[in-house]
């Protein structure tokens, strides 16, 4: 990752390589989670790929544009599937595949391939981003930038709904003819946010919550207005990020536009002045190269998220 410099090559190795949401050896989730071992073996695999693809990114640039959205979530099905056709013996089938009974639309399969090994696969991806709202080491503790969207929530429709599509007689009826399921799994990426108070660079619950990785990548959030952001060093800037620019770590140009703590207080103050929607920053600090790389990542909320009065 650190070698690479195109926003779009770096996104797509996040993808393969960053740790994921879920704990594959929990008991619930045994056999139906795409294992962080598996995306290390990618990542290990497609380095050169990826290399290569740094230095000339048009093909990368091309696919993305052909698939042009503002969700993040159909972003990283764009990089997905430009993965899968990258991997050797690797088909795929189909992608967005609805289940429809009696014209009604039960649900959909996000990614039906033909693996190395002959395996008919389907995959639910996501990408998610959850917020600790209680001091809980639950799943019902972390809520999503909107408030409807809840880590038990999501998990329980992705292992007892979009999971089971396949064992039930609409989702059979919609494979393709001939075509029979052999592995039927979760790609779940993204970050839980901890309170400000609690955060770190490297944070993790002192009690693991259940089905969550401990391995999951973590940053904080505060409610608006603060005086300043919790700041690793005195000299530290910041970026504002916009919602594409979610995944991979922030890594910048020596000359690129940033803003100091003032600076970024200030725009802050401007934008929740008009606007309750959330703001994702980082902090950056200069690398050897006298670049720019993040440190901390963090989300500044409405100062009554979600629904309460700080």
């Amino acid at each position: 990752m650190d070698s690479l410099r195109d926003p779009a090559v770096r996104d797509l190795a996040w993808v393969i390589g960053s740790p994921g949401l879920l704990d594959e050896t929990w008991a619930a989730y045994a056999g139906r989670v795409v294992d962080d071992a598996w995306c290390r073996t990618q990542l290990k695999t497609c380095a050169q790929w990826l290399v290569a693809l740094d230095t000339e990114p048009r093909s990368l640039h091309d696919f993305i544009a052909q698939r042009p959205t503002r969700r993040l979530g159909q972003y990283v099905e764009t990089l997905i599937a430009f993965l899968l056709a990258h991997i050797p013996d690797t088909k795929i089938i189909a992608t967005n595949l609805q289940v429809q009974s009696e014209q009604r639309t039960l649900g959909e399969y996000d990614f039906l391939f033909r693996d190395a090994d002959g395996n008919i696969c389907h995959w639910e991806t996501a990408v998610k981003f959850y917020l600790q709202a209680e001091p809980l080491s639950e799943q019902r503790a972390f809520i999503g930038l909107a408030v409807r969207d809840r880590l038990d929530i999501k998990l329980d429709r992705v292992f007892q709904h979009q999971l089971q599509l396949g064992h039930t007689p609409a989702g059979r009826a919609a494979l393709p003819t001939g075509l029979v399921l052999k592995k039927t799994q979760a790609f779940i990426k993204g970050y839980l946010f901890y309170p400000a108070t609690q955060a770190g660079k490297h944070f993790t619950p002192i009690t693991p919550i259940p089905g969550v990785s401990e391995s999951h990548l973590s940053g904080w959030w505060i409610r608006h207005s603060v005086g300043s952001l919790p700041q690793t060093t005195p000299d530290s800037c910041w970026t504002i990020l916009p919602r594409l620019r979610f995944l991979a770590p922030v890594r910048l140009d020596a000359g690129a536009s940033v803003m100091e703590r003032a600076e970024i207080c200030a725009a802050l103050d401007a934008h929740f002045a008009v606007s309750d929607e959330s703001v994702q920053v980082v902090e950056l600090q200069r690398d050897m190269d006298n670049g720019w790389r993040e440190v901390t990542r963090g989300f500044v909320m409405c100062s009554k998220w979600p629904g309460i009065t700080a």
